[in-house]
């Protein structure tokens, strides 16, 4: 016995190599410069990597969905984060200024009116008047005379005005037009609860964005990965796609090429075809243009059609006139 166990370790390690060799020549460039670039203890994220590889989001969370599948990564942790990105209503509201506010301006310099002669002067939906009047009036900013017109009572602009328009300015300001939660006091966020989701109102200044922080660390098996591919001389920068260019130029001589697995099957090709009811209605639909009809499309044929059909309705039976 003692023979023959060292022919077979032998076997198993050569094996082994031979599973090594295959696994770096068809790692993809994205999973190279991870495996290449970090170590055990580092945390991984999709900023780090867009910010220290120039990775883009969609390239950083590929690499990490690769790698993970190899077994050559682990998820560590998940952080949620809450998100306020400022809409196109919402960068018009920081040049304009909010409904409640022209209101106020309006009937300051007017007298009192009615909601839909307001909604006619400032071009606002009437919808978005009477929500704006609402607001204003259980604050006792505004409230309705005997003759049924929107007044204005002298009283102050109420302070959730004057902080969502820092809020706004604050997030305009911004390059991806975001506010963290994290960075809102607690005020800010009673008055964000408004401007995020509110009854009555068409568009909104923020809409709320939910995500999460993955972090990722390698696993131990990694570094026999990237010992191998620093051996075999890859980097990640090798050359993946050949064109006309580099083949006139000669710069192909000048790089290596990716490796490729040619035994990969191809994806599979399923073919489609008509499906033979539509194909009947369409050869209806001929021969009926052919004998002079029209085509007519509309939502009172579609709905009557749909309707009698869904309630399995005979086509010349009274009940189609309902």
């Amino acid at each position: 016995m003692r023979v023959f166990r060292p022919a077979r370790f032998h076997k198993v390690g050569r094996k082994k190599l031979t599973d090594l060799k295959s696994l770096i020549k068809n790692l993809h460039p994205l999973e190279t410069k991870v495996l290449l670039k970090y170590g055990l203890n580092d945390e991984l994220t999709s900023e780090r990597l867009q910010s220290e590889l120039g990775y883009k989001e969609g390239h950083a969370n590929q690499a990490f969905s690769w790698l993970g599948g190899k077994n050559l990564l682990a998820e560590t942790s998940r952080k949620p984060h809450t998100y306020f990105e400022l809409t196109d209503f919402g960068r018009t509201v920081a040049e304009n200024g909010f409904a409640e506010e022209r209101i106020i301006s309006y009937l300051k310099d007017n007298g009192p009116h009615l909601l839909p002669e307001i909604a006619s002067a400032l071009g606002l939906e009437n919808k978005d008047i009477g929500s704006a009047f609402g607001s204003l009036s259980k604050e006792g900013v505004l409230k309705m005379n005997a003759e049924k017109k929107a007044e204005y009572t002298g009283a102050a602009v109420p302070a959730r005005l004057t902080v969502a328009k820092e809020l706004i300015a604050k997030a305009n300001k911004k390059e991806n037009s975001q506010l963290e939660s994290t960075e809102l006091s607690k005020e800010e966020l009673d008055v964000m609860s408004g401007l995020t989701k509110k009854r009555g109102v068409s568009e909104t200044p923020f809409r709320t964005l939910e995500r999460e922080t993955v972090t990722y660390k390698l696993t131990g098996e990694f570094e026999s990965v990237a010992k191998a591919l620093k051996e075999a001389g890859i980097t990640g920068n090798e050359i993946g796609e050949l064109s006309p260019s580099m083949l006139a130029s000669g710069d192909w001589r000048k790089g290596t090429f990716r490796g490729y697995n040619i035994q990969i099957p191809p994806a599979r090709i399923i073919p489609g075809r008509t499906n033979p009811y539509v194909q009947f209605l369409e050869s209806v639909k001929d021969q009926l243009c052919s004998l002079g009809f029209e085509e007519f499309d509309g939502p009172l044929v579609e709905t009557e059609f749909w309707n009698g059909d869904a309630l399995f309705m005979p086509q010349f039976h009274a009940a189609r006139d309902i």
